[in-house]
């Protein structure tokens, strides 16, 4: 078996050992990352010895940086995690992938070989690296779809013709109390105005609820008080000292359209607007 593919084997092998590790071990992001990084230290040098890989120890200690080197190129900023909400596959094919990378361009480096075969074997996991490195809005956005998918909330979204949306927020975590939402921000196409929806499950409170007591949480400032009202079935209106917001049931949404710029007439204007949006649709918006 060639020198190449006893890298490919052992880095593999790595990426196999890291994604149980990072399924399984710590939760604490640092505490994960340094797991993650040692980890490939014993698996490397001892699979390296026992595929009988050329200069084993010199490529089991400096793959691990060759790792970290791709993780930097390829998964900048946030990437890393878009691929993990893309379920088992894609984060399976992201660990070998930088299990192998890492260990073929070290072999490739530092054990004697046919020069052009180690330069394209360079060459590939460079290409790859920008190419994934290329793709972050893709992936951002692919992660943005699965996660709204899955989400288990009524896909929905207002259509109104002077506002543009411009930024999706997703409160999903599992450390945020409070039911889970997402929120979708217009501004006018004139104006400076804009305002803020919500949308959460029917199952989480009702709109009289909500009113008295803002969802989701990250809508409920506290030491803020405001006065409520009923202005129709299931349609509450909030004032507060600087906001004002609308909660409103829509099939099997509850809905929150909240401004600090906006008139309550306008506000309202928006219920009858709501229309089913895919999770495409919705992920196109983008985030912050």
């Amino acid at each position: 078996m060639g020198v190449l593919w006893r890298a490919v084997l052992v880095g593999a092998a790595i990426g196999v050992v890291q994604l149980f590790i990072r399924l399984n071990g710590p939760e604490d992001d640092w505490t994960a990352t340094v797991t993650l990084f040692f980890a490939a230290f014993p698996v490397g040098l001892a699979l390296g010895w026992l595929v009988r890989l050329p200069r084993w120890w010199v490529v089991g200690i400096l793959a691990p940086f060759v790792n970290t080197a791709i993780l930097v190129v390829a998964f900048a900023g946030q990437t890393l995690f878009y691929v993990e909400d893309l379920g088992m596959r894609a984060m399976s094919f992201a660990f070998v992938g930088i299990g192998v990378g890492g260990h073929v361009t070290a072999a490739a480096v530092v054990v004697a070989g046919n020069r052009t075969l180690r330069a394209l074997a360079v060459g590939a996991v460079f290409a790859g690296c920008v190419a994934t490195s290329w793709s972050q809005d893709a992936i951002a956005e692919a992660a943005r779809v699965r996660r709204l998918t899955y989400a288990g909330l009524p896909l929905i979204a207002p259509a109104m013709p002077d506002y543009r949306p411009t930024h999706l927020n997703e409160w999903f975590d599992e450390f945020l109390l409070g039911p889970p939402s997402f929120e979708l921000e217009y501004e006018h196409v004139r104006d400076r105005s804009a305002f803020e929806v919500f949308v959460m499950s029917t199952r989480a409170t009702s709109p009289q609820a909500s009113c008295a007591e803002p969802v989701p949480d990250v809508t409920n400032r506290l030491g803020v008080t405001g006065t409520c009202r009923q202005v129709s079935p299931d349609v509450w209106v909030r004032r507060e000292p600087y906001y004002i917001r609308v909660f409103a049931r829509y099939g099997d949404a509850l809905v929150q359209i909240a401004s600090d710029n906006t008139p309550e007439a306008d506000l309202l204007a928006v219920l009858p607007t709501f229309r089913p949006a895919t999770a495409e649709e919705l992920a196109a918006i983008g985030e912050i």
